[in-house]
């Protein structure tokens, strides 16, 4: 089970993740069932080469595009990622293009939407400085 706090479908959805949360991050979720997935294509030259790594990562079909398109596709199908609750690092964004970077955030925001229309809950978290992003937010004690 994930910790409570990322089990909040209507919280879901793309943020920056801020150094000082990084390590709160890793405790909280050190005992769920669905444990942190890192995207860090730290030697991706283009958005296909970090698409392509993202699909590696989540086990995306041979036939994945590798485009906006198709991650939206492969996000949402539940054949793919049938979690109920799914926690992505996504990093190493400095060799794509700003109009990349916001589209890509679109693309999850989308995605995360048709997830909390399920009941489930899409987290992808932007380890990324000077993105127009909400920090994810602190869980309440």
């Amino acid at each position: 089970m994930a910790s409570p706090f990322f089990n909040r479908p209507e919280l879901a959805g793309p943020y920056r993740l801020l150094p000082t949360r990084r390590t709160t991050l890793a405790d909280e979720l050190a005992a769920a069932t669905n444990p942190l997935i890192r995207i860090a294509p730290d030697q991706a030259a283009s958005i296909t080469d970090w698409l392509g790594a993202l699909g590696q990562a989540l086990n995306f079909p041979a036939h994945f595009g590798a485009n906006f398109d198709a991650l939206f596709d492969a996000l949402c199908d539940r054949d793919l990622l049938p979690q109920t609750v799914l926690v992505l690092e996504l990093s190493a964004l400095n060799a794509l293009a700003e109009e990349e970077v916001d589209t890509l955030i679109a693309v999850f925001q989308a995605a995360a939407d048709e997830w909390r229309e399920q009941g489930r809950c899409l987290w992808s978290l932007f380890d990324a400085p000077g993105l127009d992003l909400d920090p994810l937010p602190t869980p309440k004690a």
